[in-house]
């Protein structure tokens, strides 16, 4: 493993998944590189749930998708990585919709050289099948390096 990326998003499913990327990187002494992708829906929900908690307080909350995007990457890290012995880069894409998240990743990934990307699945089946959503789909069958996942 040269240099693996890590996709984060808002849910508590992918603690799992940052986590084990940090121990491979740890271990292997490589960097790694932490995206997150956020939609304009994503985007739009959580702004407005910030500037409500900004008025409650009184302050005023005002930042540009990109940043957002930059800024919960950046917090992944500091939450999830701070105890791990390795480099880190933040990275945050903003993308208009859902459709377009898989080429972002992919994106990323090429640009950064990364060689492995660790990614959510949808869930298992009640076989214990993974089941990919099509994000996760696109990524397996367009990225020309590993993808791991993860579906819990």
């Amino acid at each position: 493993m040269d240099r693996p990326l890590v996709v984060t998003d808002s849910s508590d499913r992918v603690v799992d998944v940052i986590e084990e990327a940090g121990e491979l990187a740890e271990l292997s002494g490589v960097p790694l590189t932490v995206l997150t992708v956020v939609t304009e829906e994503e985007y739009q929900n959580d702004a407005e749930v910030l500037g409500a908690i900004a008025d409650m307080e009184g302050s005023s909350y005002s930042v540009e998708p990109a940043t957002y995007a930059q800024e919960v990457a950046e917090t992944a890290i500091t939450d999830l990585l701070t105890d791990r012995d390795v480099e880190t880069e933040a990275v945050g894409r903003y993308v208009d919709d859902d459709s377009d998240r898989a080429d972002a990743i992919i994106e990323v990934a090429e640009e950064r050289g990364c060689d492995y990307v660790f990614l959510l699945g949808r869930r298992r089946s009640p076989t214990g099948k993974a089941i990919f959503g099509d994000t996760a789909q696109a990524v397996i069958l367009n990225f020309d390096g590993y993808v791991v996942t993860t579906a819990r």
